[in-house]
């Protein structure tokens, strides 16, 4: 980390300000050649920006952080000006004249903080997470990890595996006649917790795609019953194409919308039937398939058509279904039979009459669905709340598979070489997620994938 480095931390294009950040030990002689003053640290302070020849190239904010008290931990200047794309760009170029200073990589200055101890590795994908947010929800959430709130967790984990392996030590000076029954009964208590501890995070933690994708709302039905209809509606444009004729969607077709605060992703599906058509088969295989993918499945049928036929075809559909998906039974095209719009339970299944063409009944639908967003919104919003990626939960199935194998080979043998080796194997997993054990190549995947500047 010998260079020092210079990025625009601003989007590119003209706008109202650009920002310009420098970080290393070159930052100071940025303020002097280009300033032609010394800043006093931590304050903004009025500037001229110089050029080569000492005529001026635009007027801003200079602002002088010295290590280790700034986002890298290096020595960092900022500078702000008007927000003219080319004029940046001469500073920029301005500033590159100095010996030993270099445009920066992606996600070069987070790294550079993370490898000063200014921030960890979750803290670090957390900045990314926050930038790319696409919901309050994920933004909640960024912004708990950025706080310290999944690296808390994680290090308390580690820190009672810390405890766990010191007391081994300790036994490991004695015989194994001296062993006390009493102490071993306390290890498999204490690895016991921390598997519940780690079950616990793992529940948390995979929460991540409806915080990040959004709530994942699946329209599923019988043909004709205003599946498509119905998703065009709530994604308020034309996004699937409505006919008389059966069989018209064959594919799985999507779209995010923004209701009470959530992000939802809506999927409209194809008409479930028999059928010799080779395509619309395929197509009904994957509505079959996405069903017990959803979140919450609105589940059309039309109530002008056998109700007792339709439900009997729908429980056979949703045999094994997961307890966790929410089913709402939407009975379509009431305007056609004089039914008033009201919701009703059949076998522990709200249902909802309403008429999608005439637009009646769907208030209700909109508060039912409110309500069972809430369960996401006490989810997502609550204190322990955070964004995991992927890979944090592959280190913390990891660890827990340790400490269960590590368990059961306690039960059995009472080996306390053994049972610390797992204990370590655990410990190392966990110290993956933090950033304390990291190869270059981790670090290369994770912050190529910021952008210059962050």
């Amino acid at each position: 980390m010998s260079d020092t480095i210079i990025a625009q931390v601003t989007p590119q294009g003209n706008g109202g300000v650009y920002i310009l950040r420098i970080s290393g030990k070159k930052s100071f002689q940025v303020s002097q050649d280009v300033l032609r003053k010394k800043l006093k640290p931590r304050y903004a302070s009025y500037s001229n920006f110089f050029d080569i020849n000492q005529e001026i190239l635009d007027q801003g904010i200079g602002i002088w952080f010295p290590a280790p008290n700034s986002y890298t931990g290096e020595d960092v200047l900022e500078l702000q000006g008007h927000g003219n794309n080319f004029l940046a760009n001469l500073l920029i170029k301005r500033i590159l004249k100095i010996p030993g200073i270099r445009i920066s990589r992606p996600g070069e200055f987070s790294e550079r903080a993370f490898l000063n101890n200014k921030i960890d590795l979750i803290q670090a994908e957390a900045i990314s997470d926050l930038i790319n947010s696409s919901s309050e929800a994920s933004i909640k959430a960024s912004l708990k990890s950025l706080s310290g709130s999944f690296s808390c967790h994680v290090n308390k984990i580690i820190k009672k595996i810390i405890d766990i392996r010191v007391l081994i030590e300790s036994e490991l000076d004695f015989s194994e006649e001296d062993i006390n029954t009493h102490i071993q009964k306390i290890f498999l208590k204490k690895i016991k917790k921390i598997i519940f501890d780690l079950e616990n995070l793992l529940f948390i933690s995979e929460n991540r795609n409806i915080i990040k994708e959004g709530v994942k709302v699946v329209i599923a039905g019988f043909p004709n019953t205003g599946k498509s209809s119905f998703f065009n509606f709530l994604s308020c444009k034309k996004c699937s194409i409505v006919t008389d004729i059966k069989g018209t969607t064959r594919d799985l077709i999507y779209n995010k919308i923004y209701f009470n605060k959530n992000l939802i992703e809506l999927v409209d599906t194809a008409g479930i039937r028999k059928t010799q058509d080779k395509i619309e088969n395929i197509g009904i295989d994957l509505a079959k398939k996405k069903i017990f993918d959803a979140d919450i499945l609105l589940f059309l049928m039309d109530v002008t058509q056998n109700k007792k036929q339709q439900i009997e075809k729908f429980f056979k559909i949703i045999k094994n279904i997961p307890a966790s998906i929410n089913i709402v039974l939407i009975f379509n095209k009431i305007d056609l039979i004089n039914i008033y719009p009201h919701v009703s339970t059949y076998k522990n299944i709200n249902c909802i009459y309403l008429s999608i063409k005439k637009k009646i009944g769907l208030e209700i639908f909109y508060k039912y669905l409110k309500e069972i967003l809430k369960k996401y919104n006490h989810s997502f919003f609550g204190e322990s709340v955070f964004l995991a990626r992927q890979r944090h939960l592959e280190e913390l199935s990891l660890a827990k598979k340790e400490l269960v194998l590590g368990k059961n080979e306690w039960k059995k043998s009472k080996n306390y070489e053994i049972i610390a080796d797992y204990l370590k194997n655990a410990q190392n997993f966990l110290n993956k997620i933090t950033g304390k054990v990291y190869s270059q190549d981790i670090l290369n995947k994770i912050f190529s994938n910021f952008c210059i500047g962050k």
